[in-house]
């Protein structure tokens, strides 16, 4: 079980938004569903045929997960692509719309 504890400056709908988009990004490239209930989502899928389920919250300047994507996946860097894509997706540099259209 890997855990993120994410800042960023942007207001909390705009981190919510970036991060529906990075959601929606797993779920093109991995068929992982995203299930949203407010500012929290639930996450279930497979990538690489390795199971990934998690929760994320978005608030108070900060996107926290909690990330079950197997012992194997840990070891192979898991953590670190996770990590690397909520900061990518956070990046006030790049808009929502490129983020967005990652997904298509």
């Amino acid at each position: 079980m890997l855990t993120l504890d994410e800042p960023y400056t942007c207001d909390d709908d705009a981190a919510l938004a970036r991060m529906h988009a990075l959601a929606d990004y797993w779920y093109a490239k991995y068929k992982i569903e995203t299930t949203w209930t407010g500012t929290t989502g639930t996450m279930r899928g497979r990538v690489l045929k390795v199971k990934f389920d998690a929760k994320i919250a978005v608030g108070n300047g900060r996107v926290w997960a909690e990330v079950d994507a197997g012992f194997l996946a840990e070891k192979l860097g898991g953590k670190k692509y996770v990590v690397g894509k909520v900061r990518d997706y956070l990046d006030p540099s790049v808009s929502l719309e490129d983020l967005e259209a990652r997904a298509r």
